[in-house]
């Protein structure tokens, strides 16, 4: 079941249309789920509609998760803004926070969609690492670093990593006596002796398990005659002298 959308009120809306201004340095700080998306892709779209070209705004987030949101909702705007008759349109750039739309920026809003495609490069909103890489590629002899450079994956760094432990291995197995084995094998050393002091401190000492053990068996074998024979037990005479509680005291054993 699809929820109807809340309504917002009109001082929230008020407060997000300042927010998107992009003649206003802004600052938003709100919980999850409460428009700080929203407030950005509408200050990138006012950004386009007052002629600023594409490739001249930067978008920075976090995740790249979040990076592909943002993209997805501005080419969702823009694209659904060509479809729309003039009296839609000028409500869709009112609710953008332009308050008097005219013919013009009407022309302007239903190109920004095809500009925005058309930009080399695309829409420029990425990650923090992804544009300190972008900076690193443009500049690499300034920042020192090699030309031409890939950043690899989680998959490509597992790989290495394996590769470069078997690598360890097998020269330490290659060659024993040497440092790197002579390493290895006191490594192996520490790693046992750590293991038999966890191993040591987490369990009973034998002593104390074998004599809970001796009192368990004894127990049981005491009382095995009588719930072998529970016939003969019932039918045990009691004297008169026998007192209760030595009565009790058998029967419960």
């Amino acid at each position: 079941m699809v929820k109807a959308p809340r309504p917002i009120p009109d001082a929230v809306r008020d407060t997000q249309r300042r927010a998107s201004d992009p003649t206003a340095s802004a600052f938003v700080s709100a919980n999850a789920g409460s428009g700080k998306t929203h407030v950005l892709v509408q200050r990138v779209i006012r950004l386009l509609l007052s002629g600023v070209p594409p490739e001249k705004i930067l978008c920075i987030t976090f995740t790249k998760a979040a990076a592909a949101n943002m993209a997805e909702r501005v080419f969702s705007t823009l694209g659904h803004w060509v479809t729309l008759d003039d009296a839609a349109l000028d409500d869709a750039i009112r609710a953008a926070g332009i308050p008097h739309p005219t013919a013009r920026l009407r022309r302007e809003a239903r190109k920004l969609f095809a500009c925005a495609l058309e930009t080399p490069g695309g829409l420029k909103v990425q990650t923090i690492h992804a544009l300190c890489t972008r900076l690193l590629q443009q500049f690499p002899f300034e920042a020192n670093v090699p030309a031409r450079f890939a950043v690899i994956d989680e998959r490509d760094q597992t790989d290495m990593m394996e590769r470069a432990n078997l690598k360890v291995l097998l020269e330490a197995a290659r060659d024993p006596e040497s440092a790197t084995g002579r390493a290895l094998l006191t490594a192996m050393a520490s790693a046992a002796d750590v293991r038999s002091c966890r191993d040591r401190a987490g369990t009973t000492s034998p002593l104390r398990w074998r004599t809970a053990q001796n009192r368990t068996t004894t127990r049981r074998s005491a009382c095995a005659p009588q719930r072998r024979f529970p016939a003969a037990r019932r039918s045990m005479p009691i004297s008169a002298s026998s007192s209760p509680t030595k009565s009790c005291r058998a029967r419960r054993c």
